[in-house]
């Protein structure tokens, strides 16, 4: 299937960029990796007039890994993060989840950007961001501003990035020391499609006492937009992680979701997939 006739703009600095997306007036789309937007363009869902591609602006690529943050433009590719050392040293589960996204082909094209701008509810790297207290980087018209990954998504397939604004990149804070973190992803077709239910958690514990101090837990596919569970959370802090402990997360984290039914699964299909892989994930991290 053919692609639908365009203009392609390729700037070449954040300004040119952000001039040419504002002054398109809703008629354009911005082009990173493609790997969302060409198929919904192949099928006829979107016909922009003019395609911006972002693959020639500076600084959009880099990975910076520093004391307190890690910073990432947001262009960085999904292949970029599962490999990149300081990555898989130091926020390996940002690294474990970008790695489980798709294919190696898609990874190798597919960007954070894309993947966050699209905002898409079944993704992989939005759980672990959430996790990790991400701050998503903003610029537009009016300059450039900061956002916590967790006001980013808005509804389905829906943002806070306004008109003509571009998400620039994602600053991850220094993970807590001692902490412990993992992500899975439960597929009812095949392990390279999206999940049908994708979990990530972090856990800090508090060794003199052998409870767990904070906890953190982050889904994908069961709502409209990638959530943490608040509730099951606080069902964990300050507790000794034992079987009930667990259980009652767990059970939480599935009242916390609000699936759709759809050809992959129904609503308590995936609500009971929730209960079984968060409470999966909790024990593991318990054991280590």
């Amino acid at each position: 299937m053919r692609l639908p006739p365009f203009e392609l703009s390729e700037p070449r600095s954040l300004a040119e960029a952000v001039e040419a997306f504002a002054a398109a007036d809703g008629e354009a789309r911005l082009i990173a990796g493609g790997t969302a937007l060409v198929p919904m363009m192949r099928l006829g869902l979107v016909k922009p007039a003019r395609l911006i591609a972002l693959h020639r602006v500076g600084g959009l690529s880099e990975i910076s890994a520093g004391p307190e943050r890690l910073s990432l433009g947001a262009m960085v590719t999904m292949a970029d993060l599962e490999r990149a050392p300081a990555v898989r040293a130091r926020w390996p589960l940002l690294a474990e989840a970008a790695g489980r996204v798709a294919t190696p082909a898609v990874r190798s094209a597919a960007t954070l950007g894309g993947n966050l701008g699209y905002a898409e509810a079944a993704s992989d790297p939005a759980p672990a961001l959430l996790c990790l207290d991400a701050i998503a980087r903003i610029a537009g018209p009016a300059g450039e501003r900061s956002l916590p990954i967790s006001g980013l998504f808005t509804g389905f397939y829906e943002t806070a990035i306004g008109a003509g604004e571009i998400l620039i990149g994602v600053d991850v804070p220094a993970c807590p020391p001692g902490a412990v973190s993992a992500y899975v992803k439960f597929c009812s077709r095949s392990a390279e499609d999206k999940p049908l239910v994708g979990v990530a958690a972090l856990l800090i514990g508090d060794g003199r006492r052998g409870r767990c101090r904070e906890a953190r837990i982050a889904l994908a596919g069961v709502a409209p937009t990638a959530i943490r569970c608040a509730r099951a959370e606080a069902r964990l802090r300050d507790q000794v992680l034992d079987d009930a402990a667990v259980r009652a997360a767990a059970e939480t984290a599935a009242g916390e979701a609000d699936p759709l039914s759809d050809l992959m699964g129904s609503a308590d299909y995936r609500r009971e997939m929730v209960r079984v892989w968060v409470r999966r994930l909790l024990e593991a991290l318990r054991a280590r």
